[in-house]
């Protein structure tokens, strides 16, 4: 393969990623013309159409999106040797693709992002929050932040901090109208405020039971924080979530010694003996921060307004 050919790969590849070719070409910082020049010459060497143009933005065909998947580890692999070997290995600057779970990622990440912001301004940082799972090689990123350890060979997964608890809580109004379950089968008795799809088999493992008795059903954890919070029954929490709301006393802990097992957080990145240091240095900060982070979760918001995400 020359070197045409490679960059012809590395622009499709970007306008798949962008899902444009002008985001594309401000991005590898070449013209929109080159960019419409490199992937016609893919698509007239493979003998496929790999893109198609809609009113809004740019799709993958069915064999664009096979063949992205086959070529994007080689890809990766290759961007990163001309890095290393370019002296860019050890210098933070360029492209760092993150994707965390939602939730997550809007109560935590960012304080991560800030500090590293600040010392690294030369790394464009891309975050994509997503509940679905993302694998770094077939999906382009950097880092994945995900509750899975790694399941490939072509993969590290770094534990991130200790295992984030997670909790059953209710508001004393709700505790003071219903009372307090003491066992997890009194679950049935009581508004269950469960978190996830609307017709999953969402089970709560509490101990050796496994229970859940629905009262409302959101895909979103936040909301069940709220709606406990306003009395309408009892969700299952982590920390992230939770802690904020139970220092400060509008949310109250129930069943604690029927707890939900503990959450541990990976990140994940591609195998490689040429991880960027933008990379190694997001992980250290990530594990840096959930190291202590966790602690400061427990105390009132007044005090935790005051806590900085921790410096590498």
């Amino acid at each position: 393969m020359n070197r045409a050919d490679f960059a012809s790969i590395e622009t499709f590849a970007r306008v798949a990623d962008t899902g444009s070719f002008r985001a594309a070409a401000l991005a590898l910082s070449i013209p929109v013309s080159t960019v419409s020049v490199h992937v016609g010459r893919l698509e007239s060497r493979l003998g496929t159409k790999l893109l198609e143009r809609t009113t809004r933005r740019v799709v993958l065909t069915f064999e664009g999106q096979r063949y992205l998947e086959v070529v994007r580890p080689a890809l990766n692999a290759m961007l990163d040797a001309d890095r290393a070997f370019a002296g860019q290995a050890g210098d933070l600057r360029g492209r760092l693709r993150v994707a965390a779970p939602i939730e997550w990622g809007q109560s935590v990440l960012g304080r991560v992002l800030g500090g590293y912001a600040r010392e690294h301004p030369e790394v464009e940082v891309e975050v994509h929050l997503t509940e679905e799972r993302m694998d770094p090689v077939r999906n382009g990123f950097d880092i994945v932040v995900q509750s899975d350890p790694a399941s490939s060979p072509s993969l590290v997964g770094k534990k991130l901090g200790v295992p984030m608890k997670q909790r059953l809580l209710a508001s004393p109004r709700y505790i003071a109208a219903r009372g307090t379950p003491k066992h997890p089968r009194d679950l049935v008795k009581h508004a269950c405020l469960v978190a996830g799809p609307p017709r999953a088999q969402t089970r709560w493992r509490l101990g050796r039971h496994s229970v859940v008795h629905r009262h409302a059903t959101a895909n979103s954890g936040s909301v069940c924080r709220d709606l406990a919070a306003a009395g309408c029954g009892i969700a299952k929490l982590p920390d992230y979530l939770g802690a904020p709301a139970l220092a400060e006393g509008t949310l109250v802990e129930v069943l604690a010694r029927f707890a939900p097992p503990p959450e541990q957080l990976f990140a994940l990145y591609p195998r490689s003996p040429f991880v960027p240091a933008r990379v190694r240095a997001f992980v250290t900060a990530l594990q840096a921060h959930l190291e202590v982070w966790p602690g400061c979760l427990l105390q009132p918001r007044s005090t935790t307004s005051r806590v900085s995400a921790p410096q590498e």
